[in-house]
Protein backbone atom coordinates (compact mmCIF):
# COMPACT_ATOMS: atom_id res chain seq x y z
CA UNK A 1 0.00 0.00 0.00
CA UNK A 2 1.33 3.44 -0.94
CA UNK A 3 0.33 6.66 0.81
CA UNK A 4 -2.46 7.68 -1.57
CA UNK A 5 -4.01 4.23 -1.22
CA UNK A 6 -3.76 4.41 2.56
CA UNK A 7 -5.43 7.83 2.68
CA UNK A 8 -8.16 6.64 0.32
CA UNK A 9 -8.84 3.63 2.54
CA UNK A 10 -9.18 5.73 5.71
CA UNK A 11 -11.36 8.33 3.99
CA UNK A 12 -13.53 5.76 2.23
CA UNK A 13 -16.96 5.32 3.75
CA UNK A 14 -19.32 2.55 2.70
CA UNK A 15 -22.22 4.36 4.30
CA UNK A 16 -22.49 8.11 3.70
CA UNK A 17 -25.01 8.53 6.53
CA UNK A 18 -23.38 9.58 9.82
CA UNK A 19 -23.78 6.69 12.25
CA UNK A 20 -23.10 7.62 15.84
CA UNK A 21 -22.43 4.92 18.42
CA UNK A 22 -19.49 3.08 19.98
CA UNK A 23 -20.07 -0.51 18.85
CA UNK A 24 -17.92 -0.40 15.70
CA UNK A 25 -15.02 1.54 17.24
CA UNK A 26 -15.00 -0.76 20.27
CA UNK A 27 -14.76 -3.85 18.06
CA UNK A 28 -12.12 -2.27 15.83
CA UNK A 29 -9.91 -1.26 18.76
CA UNK A 30 -10.38 -4.67 20.38
CA UNK A 31 -8.99 -6.24 17.21
CA UNK A 32 -6.06 -3.78 17.35
CA UNK A 33 -5.14 -4.59 20.96
CA UNK A 34 -6.94 -1.67 22.65
CA UNK A 35 -4.14 0.91 22.27
CA UNK A 36 -6.34 3.61 23.85
CA UNK A 37 -6.16 1.85 27.21
CA UNK A 38 -2.42 2.59 27.42
CA UNK A 39 -2.74 6.35 26.90
CA UNK A 40 -3.56 9.39 29.05
CA UNK A 41 -6.06 11.82 27.55
CA UNK A 42 -7.26 15.38 27.73
CA UNK A 43 -10.72 15.02 26.14
CA UNK A 44 -12.38 18.17 24.75
CA UNK A 45 -16.03 18.57 23.68
CA UNK A 46 -18.27 21.53 22.87
CA UNK A 47 -19.63 23.47 19.91
CA UNK A 48 -17.09 26.22 19.22
CA UNK A 49 -13.53 26.47 20.49
CA UNK A 50 -12.68 22.77 20.80
CA UNK A 51 -9.82 22.93 18.32
CA UNK A 52 -8.32 26.10 19.78
CA UNK A 53 -8.44 24.65 23.31
CA UNK A 54 -6.80 21.47 22.05
CA UNK A 55 -4.08 23.39 20.22
CA UNK A 56 -3.25 25.56 23.26
CA UNK A 57 -3.27 22.57 25.60
CA UNK A 58 -0.96 20.55 23.36
CA UNK A 59 1.44 23.47 22.92
CA UNK A 60 1.74 24.03 26.67
CA UNK A 61 2.24 20.34 27.42
CA UNK A 62 4.94 20.18 24.76
CA UNK A 63 6.63 23.23 26.28
CA UNK A 64 6.43 21.50 29.68
CA UNK A 65 8.49 18.62 28.28
CA UNK A 66 5.75 16.06 27.68
CA UNK A 67 5.54 14.07 24.47
CA UNK A 68 2.09 15.15 23.36
CA UNK A 69 -0.20 13.69 20.74
CA UNK A 70 -2.93 15.82 19.18
CA UNK A 71 -5.95 14.49 17.28
CA UNK A 72 -8.33 17.02 15.73
CA UNK A 73 -10.98 17.24 13.04
CA UNK A 74 -12.07 18.20 10.44
CA UNK A 75 -9.15 18.36 8.02
CA UNK A 76 -8.22 21.90 7.02
CA UNK A 77 -5.31 21.50 4.57
CA UNK A 78 -3.58 18.11 4.65
CA UNK A 79 -5.17 14.85 5.79
CA UNK A 80 -2.19 13.92 7.96
CA UNK A 81 -2.58 17.13 9.99
CA UNK A 82 -5.13 15.35 12.21
CA UNK A 83 -2.35 13.22 13.70
CA UNK A 84 0.42 15.22 15.38
CA UNK A 85 3.06 14.58 17.99
CA UNK A 86 4.72 17.66 19.48
CA UNK A 87 3.37 19.69 16.59
CA UNK A 88 4.71 17.45 13.81
CA UNK A 89 2.35 15.64 11.44
CA UNK A 90 2.54 11.89 11.09
CA UNK A 91 4.89 10.88 8.27
CA UNK A 92 3.51 9.25 5.13
CA UNK A 93 5.37 6.04 5.96
CA UNK A 94 3.91 5.81 9.46
CA UNK A 95 0.45 6.64 8.14
CA UNK A 96 0.67 3.77 5.66
CA UNK A 97 1.86 1.31 8.31
CA UNK A 98 -0.97 2.09 10.74
CA UNK A 99 -3.56 2.28 7.95
CA UNK A 100 -2.60 -1.27 6.94
CA UNK A 101 -3.17 -2.47 10.50
CA UNK A 102 -6.57 -0.75 10.58
CA UNK A 103 -7.47 -2.19 7.17
CA UNK A 104 -6.61 -5.73 8.27
CA UNK A 105 -8.78 -5.34 11.37
CA UNK A 106 -11.67 -3.84 9.37
CA UNK A 107 -11.56 -6.76 6.95
CA UNK A 108 -12.69 -9.06 9.77
CA UNK A 109 -15.70 -6.91 10.68
CA UNK A 110 -19.21 -7.27 9.27
CA UNK A 111 -20.21 -3.70 10.16
CA UNK A 112 -17.61 -1.58 8.39
CA UNK A 113 -16.27 1.37 10.44
CA UNK A 114 -16.72 4.92 9.22
CA UNK A 115 -13.94 7.25 8.09
CA UNK A 116 -13.87 8.96 11.47
CA UNK A 117 -13.75 5.67 13.36
CA UNK A 118 -10.85 4.46 11.24
CA UNK A 119 -9.04 7.76 11.78
CA UNK A 120 -9.54 7.54 15.55
CA UNK A 121 -8.18 3.99 15.60
CA UNK A 122 -5.17 5.01 13.52
CA UNK A 123 -4.50 7.91 15.90
CA UNK A 124 -4.57 5.67 18.97
CA UNK A 125 -2.15 3.20 17.35
CA UNK A 126 0.20 6.01 16.36
CA UNK A 127 0.20 7.74 19.74
CA UNK A 128 0.58 4.50 21.68
CA UNK A 129 3.45 3.10 19.64
CA UNK A 130 5.23 6.46 19.92
CA UNK A 131 4.73 6.39 23.71
CA UNK A 132 3.03 9.75 24.09
CA UNK A 133 2.80 11.05 27.65
CA UNK A 134 -0.51 12.77 26.86
CA UNK A 135 -3.00 12.76 24.02
CA UNK A 136 -5.15 15.83 23.49
CA UNK A 137 -8.31 14.48 21.90
CA UNK A 138 -10.97 16.57 20.18
CA UNK A 139 -14.50 15.17 20.04
CA UNK A 140 -15.84 14.91 16.51
CA UNK A 141 -19.58 15.41 17.08
CA UNK A 142 -21.54 15.50 20.31
CA UNK A 143 -19.93 13.43 23.02
CA UNK A 144 -21.66 10.33 24.34
CA UNK A 145 -21.86 8.53 20.97
CA UNK A 146 -18.75 10.02 19.39
CA UNK A 147 -16.01 7.54 18.48
CA UNK A 148 -13.49 9.36 20.70
CA UNK A 149 -15.65 8.54 23.72
CA UNK A 150 -14.43 4.96 23.61
CA UNK A 151 -11.64 6.01 25.98
CA UNK A 152 -11.75 5.34 29.70
CA UNK A 153 -11.61 8.14 32.29
CA UNK A 154 -9.35 10.92 30.94
CA UNK A 155 -6.97 12.94 33.05
CA UNK A 156 -9.21 15.92 32.36
CA UNK A 157 -12.41 16.30 30.33
CA UNK A 158 -13.17 19.83 29.13
CA UNK A 159 -16.44 21.14 27.74
CA UNK A 160 -16.21 24.45 25.92
CA UNK A 161 -19.00 26.67 24.62
CA UNK A 162 -22.21 24.78 23.75
CA UNK A 163 -24.61 26.23 21.23
CA UNK A 164 -26.94 25.11 18.44
CA UNK A 165 -25.20 22.91 15.83
CA UNK A 166 -25.65 19.44 14.28
CA UNK A 167 -29.25 19.57 15.51
CA UNK A 168 -30.26 16.70 13.24
CA UNK A 169 -28.07 14.44 15.35
CA UNK A 170 -27.77 16.08 18.76
CA UNK A 171 -31.24 17.50 19.40
CA UNK A 172 -33.20 20.68 18.80
CA UNK A 173 -32.86 22.28 22.25
CA UNK A 174 -29.78 23.41 24.16
CA UNK A 175 -30.67 20.94 26.92
CA UNK A 176 -30.64 18.03 24.47
CA UNK A 177 -27.39 19.14 22.85
CA UNK A 178 -25.73 19.68 26.24
CA UNK A 179 -26.86 16.25 27.40
CA UNK A 180 -25.14 14.63 24.40
CA UNK A 181 -21.93 16.60 24.90
CA UNK A 182 -21.98 15.82 28.64
CA UNK A 183 -21.56 12.19 27.64
CA UNK A 184 -17.78 12.56 27.89
CA UNK A 185 -18.12 13.05 31.68
CA UNK A 186 -17.13 9.76 33.28
CA UNK A 187 -17.37 8.23 36.74
CA UNK A 188 -15.06 9.97 39.23
CA UNK A 189 -13.52 12.06 36.45
CA UNK A 190 -12.15 15.60 36.48
CA UNK A 191 -14.03 18.16 34.39
CA UNK A 192 -13.42 21.76 33.31
CA UNK A 193 -16.47 23.65 32.06
CA UNK A 194 -16.31 26.90 30.11
CA UNK A 195 -18.73 29.67 31.01
CA UNK A 196 -22.14 28.63 29.68
CA UNK A 197 -25.75 29.74 29.71
CA UNK A 198 -27.63 28.81 32.86
CA UNK A 199 -29.60 26.18 30.93
CA UNK A 200 -26.48 24.42 29.70
CA UNK A 201 -24.59 24.77 32.96
CA UNK A 202 -27.40 23.10 34.88
CA UNK A 203 -27.25 20.07 32.56
CA UNK A 204 -23.46 19.77 32.84
CA UNK A 205 -23.34 20.18 36.62
CA UNK A 206 -26.11 17.62 37.06
CA UNK A 207 -24.15 15.12 34.95
CA UNK A 208 -21.00 15.74 36.99
CA UNK A 209 -22.96 15.12 40.17
CA UNK A 210 -24.47 11.92 38.77
CA UNK A 211 -21.02 10.66 37.82
CA UNK A 212 -19.39 11.86 41.06
CA UNK A 213 -16.96 13.82 38.89
CA UNK A 214 -15.07 16.78 40.28
CA UNK A 215 -15.62 19.90 38.23
CA UNK A 216 -14.61 23.52 38.00
CA UNK A 217 -15.82 26.25 35.69
CA UNK A 218 -14.02 29.21 34.21
CA UNK A 219 -14.71 32.69 35.55
CA UNK A 220 -14.96 35.04 32.58
CA UNK A 221 -15.11 38.02 34.97
CA UNK A 222 -11.49 37.22 35.85
CA UNK A 223 -10.30 37.60 32.25
CA UNK A 224 -8.61 40.97 31.77
CA UNK A 225 -7.52 41.85 28.22
CA UNK A 226 -4.84 44.54 28.42
CA UNK A 227 -3.67 44.78 24.81
CA UNK A 228 -5.11 43.84 21.43
CA UNK A 229 -3.87 44.09 17.84
CA UNK A 230 -3.98 41.95 14.71
CA UNK A 231 -0.59 40.56 15.78
CA UNK A 232 -1.87 39.07 19.05
CA UNK A 233 -3.30 40.01 22.41
CA UNK A 234 -2.27 40.16 26.06
CA UNK A 235 -4.51 39.10 28.92
CA UNK A 236 -4.56 38.06 32.55
CA UNK A 237 -6.55 35.37 34.33
CA UNK A 238 -6.56 34.73 38.08
CA UNK A 239 -2.93 34.34 39.15
CA UNK A 240 -1.62 34.78 35.60
CA UNK A 241 -0.79 38.27 34.31
CA UNK A 242 0.60 39.44 30.98
CA UNK A 243 -0.02 36.26 28.99
CA UNK A 244 0.70 36.90 25.33
CA UNK A 245 -1.72 34.93 23.11
CA UNK A 246 -1.07 34.62 19.39
CA UNK A 247 -4.72 33.82 18.60
CA UNK A 248 -7.09 36.73 18.07
CA UNK A 249 -10.49 37.51 19.57
CA UNK A 250 -11.97 37.88 23.05
CA UNK A 251 -13.39 34.37 22.78
CA UNK A 252 -9.85 33.00 22.43
CA UNK A 253 -9.03 34.47 25.83
CA UNK A 254 -12.10 32.64 27.13
CA UNK A 255 -10.81 29.45 25.51
CA UNK A 256 -7.41 30.12 27.07
CA UNK A 257 -9.05 30.33 30.50
CA UNK A 258 -10.33 26.78 29.96
CA UNK A 259 -6.78 25.70 29.15
CA UNK A 260 -5.41 27.38 32.27
CA UNK A 261 -7.98 25.52 34.37
CA UNK A 262 -6.95 22.27 32.66
CA UNK A 263 -3.34 22.98 33.64
CA UNK A 264 -4.42 23.66 37.21
CA UNK A 265 -6.19 20.28 37.31
CA UNK A 266 -3.09 18.51 35.97
CA UNK A 267 -0.89 20.29 38.50
CA UNK A 268 -3.18 19.19 41.32
CA UNK A 269 -2.83 15.62 40.06
CA UNK A 270 0.94 15.87 40.43
CA UNK A 271 2.02 16.68 36.89
CA UNK A 272 4.72 19.32 36.53
CA UNK A 273 3.55 22.29 34.45
CA UNK A 274 6.12 25.11 34.78
CA UNK A 275 4.75 28.66 34.56
CA UNK A 276 7.10 29.49 31.71
CA UNK A 277 5.63 26.58 29.72
CA UNK A 278 2.20 28.17 30.03
CA UNK A 279 3.46 31.52 28.77
CA UNK A 280 5.52 29.97 25.95
CA UNK A 281 2.68 27.71 24.84
CA UNK A 282 0.16 30.54 24.64
CA UNK A 283 2.60 32.76 22.76
CA UNK A 284 3.58 30.10 20.22
CA UNK A 285 0.26 28.39 19.53
CA UNK A 286 -1.03 28.45 15.96
CA UNK A 287 -4.46 27.30 14.86
CA UNK A 288 -5.38 27.66 11.22
CA UNK A 289 -8.52 29.40 10.04
CA UNK A 290 -9.63 30.98 13.30
CA UNK A 291 -9.77 34.70 12.50
CA UNK A 292 -6.45 34.22 10.72
CA UNK A 293 -4.86 37.21 9.01
CA UNK A 294 -3.44 35.88 5.74
CA UNK A 295 -2.33 39.31 4.59
CA UNK A 296 -2.30 42.86 5.95
CA UNK A 297 -1.95 44.67 2.62
CA UNK A 298 -4.46 44.03 1.25
CA UNK A 299 -6.25 42.84 4.36
CA UNK A 300 -7.32 39.22 3.93
CA UNK A 301 -8.96 37.31 6.80
CA UNK A 302 -10.08 33.69 6.82
CA UNK A 303 -12.36 32.37 9.57
CA UNK A 304 -13.94 28.93 9.81
CA UNK A 305 -17.08 30.28 11.56
CA UNK A 306 -19.86 27.90 10.52
CA UNK A 307 -22.73 28.30 12.99
CA UNK A 308 -24.55 31.27 14.57
CA UNK A 309 -22.36 31.39 17.66
CA UNK A 310 -19.18 31.31 15.58
CA UNK A 311 -20.57 34.01 13.31
CA UNK A 312 -21.35 36.20 16.32
CA UNK A 313 -17.73 35.83 17.41
CA UNK A 314 -16.53 36.76 13.92
CA UNK A 315 -18.80 39.82 13.92
CA UNK A 316 -17.41 40.88 17.31
CA UNK A 317 -13.85 40.53 16.00
CA UNK A 318 -14.58 42.68 12.95
CA UNK A 319 -16.07 45.34 15.22
CA UNK A 320 -13.18 45.21 17.70
CA UNK A 321 -10.30 45.13 15.24
CA UNK A 322 -11.74 47.01 12.25
CA UNK A 323 -14.41 49.34 13.58
CA UNK A 324 -16.65 50.80 10.89
CA UNK A 325 -15.04 48.94 7.98
CA UNK A 326 -16.88 46.85 5.41
CA UNK A 327 -15.58 43.70 3.74
CA UNK A 328 -15.78 41.70 0.57
CA UNK A 329 -17.12 38.42 1.92
CA UNK A 330 -16.21 35.07 0.39
CA UNK A 331 -18.70 32.58 1.76
CA UNK A 332 -19.76 28.98 1.31
CA UNK A 333 -21.94 27.16 3.84
CA UNK A 334 -23.22 23.64 4.47
CA UNK A 335 -26.93 23.18 3.90
CA UNK A 336 -27.52 21.67 7.36
CA UNK A 337 -26.40 24.91 9.07
CA UNK A 338 -28.59 27.85 10.07
CA UNK A 339 -27.21 29.80 7.14
CA UNK A 340 -29.98 32.40 6.95
CA UNK A 341 -29.24 33.61 10.47
CA UNK A 342 -25.51 33.49 9.80
CA UNK A 343 -25.81 35.61 6.67
CA UNK A 344 -28.18 38.13 8.26
CA UNK A 345 -25.63 38.69 11.03
CA UNK A 346 -22.94 39.62 8.49
CA UNK A 347 -25.02 41.86 6.19
CA UNK A 348 -24.17 45.16 7.94
CA UNK A 349 -20.46 44.56 7.32
CA UNK A 350 -20.71 43.60 3.64
CA UNK A 351 -19.24 45.59 0.76
CA UNK A 352 -20.15 42.65 -1.50
CA UNK A 353 -20.49 38.85 -1.45
CA UNK A 354 -18.70 36.16 -3.42
CA UNK A 355 -20.24 32.69 -3.04
CA UNK A 356 -18.37 29.39 -3.30
CA UNK A 357 -18.89 25.69 -2.58
CA UNK A 358 -17.07 24.16 0.44
CA UNK A 359 -15.49 20.75 -0.11
CA UNK A 360 -18.34 18.72 1.36
CA UNK A 361 -21.29 16.76 -0.06
CA UNK A 362 -23.45 18.67 2.44
CA UNK A 363 -22.59 22.06 0.92
CA UNK A 364 -25.02 24.53 -0.62
CA UNK A 365 -24.23 25.19 -4.26
CA UNK A 366 -22.75 28.61 -4.96
CA UNK A 367 -26.03 29.60 -6.65
CA UNK A 368 -28.06 28.47 -3.63
CA UNK A 369 -25.77 30.40 -1.31
CA UNK A 370 -26.15 33.51 -3.47
CA UNK A 371 -29.94 33.13 -3.40
CA UNK A 372 -29.79 32.82 0.39
CA UNK A 373 -27.81 36.08 0.60
CA UNK A 374 -30.42 37.90 -1.49
CA UNK A 375 -33.34 36.39 0.44
CA UNK A 376 -31.83 37.84 3.61
CA UNK A 377 -32.40 41.28 2.14
CA UNK A 378 -28.97 42.04 0.70
CA UNK A 379 -29.29 44.33 -2.34
CA UNK A 380 -25.60 44.77 -3.13
CA UNK A 381 -23.32 42.88 -5.49
CA UNK A 382 -23.31 39.06 -5.23
CA UNK A 383 -20.89 37.10 -7.43
CA UNK A 384 -21.16 33.33 -7.94
CA UNK A 385 -17.85 31.57 -8.59
CA UNK A 386 -17.10 28.08 -9.86
CA UNK A 387 -13.88 27.61 -7.89
CA UNK A 388 -12.34 28.91 -4.70
CA UNK A 389 -9.24 30.01 -6.62
CA UNK A 390 -11.35 32.19 -8.92
CA UNK A 391 -13.21 33.59 -5.92
CA UNK A 392 -9.95 34.64 -4.25
CA UNK A 393 -8.69 36.25 -7.46
CA UNK A 394 -11.95 38.19 -7.85
CA UNK A 395 -11.88 39.26 -4.21
CA UNK A 396 -8.32 40.50 -4.64
CA UNK A 397 -9.28 42.62 -7.66
CA UNK A 398 -12.37 43.97 -5.91
CA UNK A 399 -10.41 44.84 -2.77
CA UNK A 400 -8.07 47.00 -4.83
CA UNK A 401 -10.96 48.68 -6.65
CA UNK A 402 -13.06 49.29 -3.51
CA UNK A 403 -10.11 49.84 -1.15
CA UNK A 404 -11.54 47.42 1.39
CA UNK A 405 -10.55 44.14 3.02
CA UNK A 406 -11.54 40.55 2.28
CA UNK A 407 -13.02 38.15 4.83
CA UNK A 408 -13.79 34.51 4.04
CA UNK A 409 -16.15 32.61 6.34
CA UNK A 410 -18.85 29.93 6.46
CA UNK A 411 -17.18 26.52 6.71
CA UNK A 412 -14.01 24.87 7.94
CA UNK A 413 -14.16 22.71 4.81
CA UNK A 414 -13.11 25.64 2.61
CA UNK A 415 -10.45 27.17 4.88
CA UNK A 416 -7.55 25.16 3.48
CA UNK A 417 -8.27 25.95 -0.17
CA UNK A 418 -8.92 29.62 0.60
CA UNK A 419 -5.68 29.86 2.59
CA UNK A 420 -3.65 28.26 -0.19
CA UNK A 421 -5.20 30.43 -2.90
CA UNK A 422 -4.98 33.57 -0.78
CA UNK A 423 -1.37 33.04 0.21
CA UNK A 424 -0.29 32.43 -3.38
CA UNK A 425 -2.29 35.35 -4.79
CA UNK A 426 -1.24 37.82 -2.13
CA UNK A 427 2.51 37.22 -2.23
Amino acid sequence: MIYTEAEHFIKESHNEVIRLGLGRIEELLERLGCPQKKLKFIHVAGTNGKGSVCAMTAEILKAAGYKTGLFTSPVISVYREQFRINGEMISEGEFVRYAELVRNACAKMTDVPSEFEKAVALAFLYFNENRCDFVVLEVGMGGCDDATNVIEVPEVAAIVNIDYDHMGFLGTTLEEIAQKKAGIIKENGTVVIAGQSETVMNVLIKKCQEKKAGFKSTDVQNIKITDRSIHGQTFGYKQYAGIRLSLLGDYQCENAAVVLEIMDCLTRKGYRIPVNAVYDGMKNVYWQGRFEILSEAPLFIVDGAHNPDGINALRANLENYFTGEKFIFITGILRDKDYSQMLRTMLPYAASFITIVPDSPRALSADECADAVRKCGYTGEVSVMDTIEEAVQLAYRMSQKKNTGVCAFGSLYSVGAISRAGTIKLR
